[in-house]
């Protein structure tokens, strides 16, 4: 998921009527955002139940190594799952670390809110 700033951008380059306005569009994201390109990009995704999901996953995989990035394929998942695992991948290693980076680690987090909820801490 992106944060809502970016959704601007998502828009602008998936309309680009022509890959040489796309990757125009994709130029001037990355200077106005500053995005060093020398970093690797990192992708977590996950999908749903739907038909179409493999279809657009491999579409998605096809992209993702064509530009070069590093992928983490989370199979099925809900969304709430997948907002964990960006988050906790994100802090990895920060003070601001989240947590386990799993679906086990999300159920934890989850279970100890509950917990923490019942008792009135």
């Amino acid at each position: 998921m992106l944060e809502g700033s970016w959704e601007a951008h998502a828009s602008t380059l998936s309309n680009a009527p022509s890959t040489s306005a796309f990757l125009e569009q994709l130029e001037e994201f990355i200077q106005t955002l500053k995005i060093d390109v020398e970093k690797p990009a990192r992708v977590v995704y996950a999908r749903d139940t739907r038909p179409s999901g493999p279809a657009l996953v491999s579409a998605l995989e096809d992209g993702l190594k064509a530009a070069g990035a590093e992928m983490r394929n989370e199979g099925v998942k809900t969304t709430p799952i997948l907002h964990y695992l960006v988050k906790c991948i994100n802090t990895k290693g920060t003070k601001e670390e989240y947590g386990e980076d799993t679906e086990a680690g999300y159920y934890q987090k989850m279970g100890d809110a509950f917990k923490k909820l019942l008792v009135g801490n």
